[in-house]
């Protein structure tokens, strides 16, 4: 943690995203007041844009991810490859003997 909270120096954060009634969000929130373990809890209630734009962050992460994947694995293959000289795929000889 940045700082100490009731002697304590070290936790886990938590970020559970849920739709539900107001009603339970109030329980939630009372059992987290009376649990000892939760040493603090925030409710924030998330509008349809954030949603939106939420989603919009994990597909360009995933995109990001995807590419970089792809990139890694030319790579490896490529190193197989003769370097330099003539092109010995099919393509290439064919293109030599004309």
């Amino acid at each position: 943690m940045a700082y100490t909270i009731r002697k304590k120096n070290a936790g886990f954060y938590v970020q559970i995203l849920h739709k539900s009634p107001t009603e339970i969000v109030a329980k939630l929130e009372q059992a987290f007041k009376l649990d000892e373990d939760v040493i603090r809890h925030l409710t924030v209630v998330v509008d349809k844009n954030m949603l939106k734009a939420r989603a919009g962050i994990k597909k360009r992460r995933r995109q990001r991810v995807s590419k970089s994947e792809q990139a890694e694995s030319s790579s490896q293959s490529e190193e197989g490859r003769p370097s330099g000289g003539r092109n010995y795929s099919a393509a290439g000889r064919d293109h030599d003997e004309k």
